[in-house]
C-alpha cells in the first residue's frame, strides 16, 4: 500500500470521527439528543439512556452503554410485595421524535413483571432538551390489577466522577442550610444495611433538588413541580458493595476481581411515590438534569432560575422586613413550670423596649403549656385569664414590642380526651388502617428527660376538610388575644408520616400528606386578610412553597459548619435564628454575616434579656452596624463567597461572606474571626475600581482600607466599595 493510499485512508477515518463528533453516533441503535450543553443517547429498543454528557462542564456523566437504565415500577401483587418492572427488559412499542428534534417520546406497553407475569401498563415517557436542562416526564395508564406504588425515571446506571483527583459529593437540601454526603472514592450507606443488598443512599428533599459535583463542576438534578402530589427521593446505590469496608471505601468503585463478575458502578434513581390504583392513570412531576461549571453555588442558580417563574412573597407587615430582632419566651411545659403568669409578661415587653427588641416570640402560652394538648390554643387559667393575656398583649404592643404567638398544627396530642374521641378521625393512617405516633420531646423533670412520660404525638392529616376547619377555629384564637403574628412550629414536617390511607377524608387513597400543608397555610392567609391583613404567618423552616405564604422561617444553625445554602437561594428571605451564649458572638457575627435575625434565647428560650448583657450589647451593636449600612447588608444581594477573595497569612479564608448592593454597582464583604487569636486578613473584591473602606461594629465610620488590616478575636469587620 503506497503513501498516497495510506493517507487518503486516514483522511477519512479524521472525516469519520469528526462526522461522528459533531452530527451523532452513526449507530443504528441510539437516539440523541444534542445542544451545546448537553448530549443524552437513548438505546432504540429499550429507551434506556445509555449515555449522558455534560458538553458546557467536559463530564460524562453516564458512560458505558451497556449500563443504561430506562425507568423502574414497584407493582406489589399478592404474597408477592417486592414485585418490580424493569425498563431495560422492556421493548419499546414505538418511539417519536419531534419536528425540532428536540424531543423524543417513549412509549412502552404491557410490562414484563419480574413475579407477577405482564401487567396492563402503558407508559409515555419524555425527553425534552432545551435551555432549562434535559427534563424528564412520565405518563403511566394503569390497566392492571395492582396498584403501582412507585417509578423510578429517570434511572442512570453508570454514575461517574469527572476526575480522580476531586472528591464526588451529594449537596441536598436540609434543615437550615446545605446538607453534604460523599460520594465517591468514600460512599457512606445511609440506609440500614439489613435491608439492602449494596450501600445505598435515600434521600428525600421535600421534592427540591440535589447536586451531584465536585468542587469545580456537577450536574444540577431537581424536581420541577409544586404541586406536592408525590413523594420524591434520590436514590444512589454502590454496586456491587465496598472494597474495602472498614473506611466505606468505594475506589473506582471496586476493582472486578473484588465483585466477582459484577460491574462495579453507581446507579441513580429518581423515585416518584405516585400510588396509581387499578383503572387510574397519573403523570409524574418533571425531573430537569442539567451540568453546571464551578461550585456548588452554580448549581444552585439553576434553581434559582427555575424558581424565578413560580415564586412570588407572601403578604408582609412592613415592621418584619426592617432591620430587627425578637426574643423568644417559654413560660409553660408539660411538666408545669407555670414560669410567667400572664400579667407579668409585661416585663418582658418593657426588656424589649428597652433594648430596641422589635418582637416577642410567646411560647408555652396554650393551656398545658408547649407541646401538650395540641392542638388547643387555649389559654392556661394557670397562668391567669384569657382577658389577663389580652391586656398583657395590648400593653406590650403599645410600647412598640409585636407578640407572636406560638402555634402548632402538626399534630395531636394522643393522651388527650379529644383525640380519642374526635381527632382520631383526622389522624393520618397508614396502609393497616393504624395511625403513626411521633416521638414527642422531653421537658425539665428526671422522669420526662428519662422518656418515660413523654407526651406522644400523632400526625393530623392537612388534606382532611373538617380538620382544617378545627385548626382555623383554633388559629382565630391568637388574632381575638390581639397578637400581631404567628409562628407555625414544626410546620416544615410531618413527624415521619408521608401518605393517607383513609378513606373518608375525601382524598386520593393514599394521598401524600405534603399536599395539605398549602391549603392549610392558605386558609389561615384568608382569616387574616378578612380580618387583620397585617398579621404576620411564620414558621420553623418552611419549604420553598410555603415561603409564598409565611414570611419568616425560624431555624437553629451551628455558625461554625453552616453553609447557608437558603439564604443563597433566596438574598432577601427573612430567617431568624437562635442566639442563646452569655457571650455568643461567634453567632451574632455569624448572623451579620448571613443577613439573619436574632431571637434572642438566654437560658434555652426561659430567661429575660437582662440575663445576657455582653450578648445583648453586642447584639444591638451589629443591628445598629447593618441598619447604618443596610444598602449592603440588608437591602443588598448576598451573594455568598462569589464576588471576593480573602486570605490570611497567604492561606484562603473561607469565614466571609459578600453583599452587592442595593442600587449601585458596588460591593461589601463581612469578614468574621472566629478564632480566640488576632488574624491579619488580606480582601481583593472582583474588578474593583472603587476605593475601599471597611467599619466594624466598634466603629461605624468609614476608615480606608489599605488592603489588608487586623481583626480581634471574635470580632467582624466589613471592608466596602466607597
Amino acid at each position: 500500500m503506497n503513501k498516497y493510499v495510506l493517507k487518503v485512508i486516514t483522511i477519512s477515518v479524521i472525516l469519520f470521527s469528526i462526522i461522528i463528533d459533531t452530527f451523532g453516533t452513526l449507530n443504528q441503535n441510539v437516539i440523541t439528543l444534542e445542544n451545546n450543553d448537553v448530549k443524552a443517547v437513548f438505546d432504540k429498543e429499550t429507551g434506556a439512556l445509555v449515555e449522558l454528557s455534560g458538553k458546557s462542564n467536559d463530564w460524562q456523566f453516564q458512560q458505558r452503554h451497556e449500563l443504561g437504565l430506562s425507568f423502574q415500577l414497584l407493582v406489589p401483587a399478592p404474597d408477592k410485595r417486592n414485585n418490580p418492572v424493569f425498563g431495560v427488559k422492556q421493548k419499546l412499542k414505538k418511539y417519536e421524535i419531534s419536528a425540532d428534534k428536540n424531543t423524543i417520546t417513549f412509549y412502552w406497553e404491557k410490562l414484563q413483571s419480574e413475579r407477577a407475569g405482564v401487567l396492563d401498563i402503558n407508559i409515555i415517557g419524555k425527553a425534552n432538551l432545551d435551555s432549562m436542562g434535559l427534563t424528564f416526564d412520565m405518563k403511566i395508564e394503569n390497566n392492571s390489577l395492582y396498584t403501582i406504588e412507585a417509578a423510578a425515571f429517570p434511572a442512570i446506571g453508570d454514575l461517574s466522577r469527572p476526575n480522580l483527583e476531586e472528591n464526588l459529593e451529594c449537596m441536598s437540601v436540609g434543615y437550615s442550610g446545605m446538607d453534604k454526603l460523599p460520594i465517591a472514592p468514600v460512599f457512606f450507606n445511609k440506609i440500614g444495611y439489613y435491608g439492602v443488598d449494596n450501600p445505598t443512599i435515600a434521600l428525600n428533599t421535600n421534592n427540591q433538588f440535589i447536586l451531584l459535583g465536585t468542587p469545580s463542576k456537577g450536574f444540577y438534578i431537581g424536581c420541577h413541580d409544586i404541586s406536592q402530589k408525590e413523594m420524591l427521593t434520590y436514590n444512589i446505590e454502590l454496586k456491587p458493595g465496598y472494597g474495602l469496608s472498614y473506611d466505606n471505601w468505594a475506589g473506582e468503585f471496586a476493582s472486578k476481581g473484588e465483585a466477582g463478575e459484577e460491574t462495579p458502578r453507581l446507579e441513580l434513581r429518581v423515585w416518584h411515590f405516585p400510588y396509581i390504583n387499578p383503572s387510574e392513570t397519573a403523570s409524574l412531576s418533571p425531573i430537569v438534569i442539567k451540568p453546571y461549571n464551578g461550585s456548588w453555588h452554580a448549581g444552585v442558580d439553576i434553581y434559582k432560575s427555575w424558581r424565578k417563574t413560580w415564586f412570588h412573597y407572601p403578604q408582609t407587615p412592613q415592621w418584619a422586613k426592617e432591620v430587627h430582632s425578637w426574643q423568644q419566651i417559654h413560660i409553660n411545659s408539660p411538666e408545669d413550670e407555670l414560669r410567667c403568669q400572664y400579667k407579668d409578661l409585661v416585663k418582658y415587653g418593657e426588656d424589649c423596649a428597652k433594648y430596641g427588641v422589635k418582637a416577642i416570640q410567646l411560647t408555652g402560652w396554650n393551656n398545658g403549656g408547649q407541646d401538650k394538648n395540641n392542638p388547643s390554643h387555649d389559654t392556661d387559667p394557670r397562668l391567669g385569664s384569657w382577658q389577663d393575656l389580652k391586656d398583657a398583649i395590648a400593653r406590650i404592643e403599645a410600647m412598640g414590642v409585636r407578640v407572636i404567638l406560638f402555634n402548632k398544627y402538626t399534630w395531636a396530642d394522643r393522651s388527650t380526651e379529644w383525640f380519642r374521641n374526635e381527632l382520631i378521625k383526622y389522624a393520618v393512617k397508614d396502609p393497616y388502617g393504624d395511625y403513626p405516633v411521633y416521638h414527642g420531646y422531653q421537658y425539665q423533670t428526671p422522669t420526662q428527660l428519662a422518656d418515660i412520660n413523654t407526651i406522644r404525638f400523632v400526625p393530623m392529616c392537612q388534606l382532611s376538610p373538617q380538620w382544617r376547619d378545627i385548626a382555623n377555629k383554633e388559629f382565630m384564637k391568637s388574632i381575638d388575644l390581639g397578637a400581631s403574628g404567628m409562628l407555625y412550629d414544626e410546620n416544615q414536617h410531618h413527624g415521619g408520616a408521608t401518605y393517607c390511607w383513609d378513606k373518608s377524608h375525601g382524598h386520593h387513597v393514599p394521598a401524600y400528606v405534603f399536599e395539605g400543608d398549602m391549603p392549610l397555610v392558605n386558609g389561615f392567609r384568608e382569616i387574616t386578610n378578612n380580618l387583620k391583613p397585617d398579621f404576620l404567618l411564620s414558621g420553623e423552616d418552611s419549604y420553598e412553597i410555603q415561603k409564598t405564604q409565611y414570611s419568616v422561617s425560624y431555624y437553629r444553625m451551628n455558625p461554625f459548619t453552616h453553609i447557608p445554602l437558603k439564604r443563597y437561594i433566596d438574598p432577601y428571605e427573612l430567617i431568624m435564628v437562635q442566639v442563646i451564649g452569655f457571650n455568643d458572638r461567634a453567632m451574632i457575627n455569624a448572623c451579620l454575616k448571613y443577613r439573619y435575625i436574632f431571637s434572642y434565647e438566654p437560658y434555652n428560650f426561659k430567661g429575660r434579656l437582662s440575663d445576657f448583657p455582653l450578648t445583648i450589647n453586642y447584639g444591638q451593636k451589629i443591628d445598629s452596624l447593618r441598619t447604618t449600612y443596610k444598602d449592603y447588608l440588608w437591602d443588598g444581594e448576598f451573594r455568598d463567597i462569589l464576588g471576593a477573595t480573602v486570605t490570611s497569612n497567604g492561606n484562603p479564608f473561607d469565614s466571609y461572606a459578600v453583599y452587592r448592593h442595593a442600587t449601585e454597582n458596588k460591593n461589601a464583604v463581612v469578614i468574621t474571626n472566629n478564632n480566640k487569636e488576632e488574624i491579619e486578613v488580606e480582601v481583593k473584591i472582583d474588578n474593583s475600581n472603587h476605593p475601599l473602606v471597611y467599619v466594624s461594629p466598634e466603629n461605624m465610620g468609614k476608615i480606608k482600607f489599605e488592603g489588608k488590616l487586623k481583626i480581634k478575636p471574635l470580632s467582624v469587620i466589613v471592608v466596602m466599595e466607597k
